[in-house]
């Protein structure tokens, strides 16, 4: 039997969009790689941040829309409610990205506690709630093996993230703190001090509001490590409880981009722990590849999910 028309240009379009995540991921990591400066002192030209935002927030707010394409789809195997918290989180992250750049590129304030946290820890516990409704979709029925791989994530997790902060902290008990400005470890130069200087002032509630939000460092680090954690051992629940299934190939993506946030978090927290963060360093490449694998994931589930209500099997059914 031929495939209708309406079936190829479903592939065709599934084809395209992975192709374009592709693309996107070898794009960003060569802007990074051509870009960014390995020096902890050395400044980052606007357009760089710029780019690395543009690209970053762009493959977020792209992953969003898909996984709302899939919460209005009827083909969808692993819930469309899924893909509703799903995409909201994403979107949310996005938002988080766009505050950050204003925050620390444009305004000059310390990026590492800013407004956009607050929409950051948001899209957690909504990205977190799309992945315990597909675990309960699932109806869960690990056998002790796969609950032993689980603990073993979530443990890894865990020590990972307190060897981190702990390493951070004997860091910086070497030197006295000092204060960030549009992403970068100011320098005793006046020539570097007047290179960073923002472009825009902010306004007076912003600098009041960031003045409020510098002692919520430590919180705000906390959550981010909570969150993180629970994450990763929520995607490595689904990992293995979908495993083998038909829905197994996009949620290892998922699991994928769980990952690459988490690995993204962990060098934000040390290098902000040490006060040595540089906006558009390399390692901030996880961030959009997270992004990417989300995108990834929500093409894949579409494709999988109308294949399978397709088949010859499905119809006789």
């Amino acid at each position: 039997m031929s495939k209708s028309p309406s079936s190829i240009t479903k592939k065709q379009s599934s084809i395209f969009l992975i192709g374009s995540a592709i693309a996107w991921g070898i794009i960003t990591l060569l802007f990074f790689l051509l870009g960014s400066t390995p020096s902890p002192t050395a400044t980052q030209p606007g357009w760089f941040l710029a780019g690395t935002n543009g690209l970053e927030t762009g493959a977020f707010a792209i992953a969003a829309l898909l996984c709302f394409r899939n919460w209005q789809s009827r083909y969808i195997v692993s819930g469309r409610q899924v893909w509703l918290w799903l995409g909201a989180g994403l979107l949310t992250y996005g938002c988080g990205n766009v505050l950050f750049f204003i925050w620390g590129t444009i305004w000059g304030l310390d990026p590492v506690v800013s407004l956009g946290d607050i929409f950051y820890i948001l899209s957690y516990l909504l990205l977190a709630t799309g992945m315990i409704k597909a675990a309960l979709q699932r109806r869960l029925n690990l056998e002790l093996t796969q609950w032993l791989i689980v603990g073993g994530v979530g443990l890894m997790g865990i020590l990972l993230a307190l060897f981190v902060h702990v390493q951070a902290a004997q860091a910086t008990s070497d030197w006295a703190p000092l204060t960030i400005q549009n992403g970068l470890i100011p320098d005793l130069s006046a020539d570097v001090l007047l290179a960073v200087k923002p472009a825009t002032q902010p306004p007076v509630w912003i600098t009041r509001l960031d003045h409020h939000l510098q002692p919520l460092a430590d919180i705000i680090s906390i959550l981010y490590v909570i969150g993180d954690t629970v994450l990763l051992i929520i995607a490595a629940t689904l990992l293995v409880a979908f495993w083998g299934g038909r829905s197994s190939q996009a949620w290892i993506l998922i699991a994928l981009a769980t990952f690459s946030l988490y690995v993204a978090d962990m060098f934000f927290a040390y290098a902000a722990n040490r006060n040595t963060y540089v906006e558009g360093s390399l390692w901030e490449v996880f961030w959009p590849f997270s992004a990417i694998f989300f995108w990834l994931g929500a093409v894949v589930e579409r494709s999988v999910s109308i294949h399978s209500y397709h088949s010859p099997r499905h119809r006789r059914a």
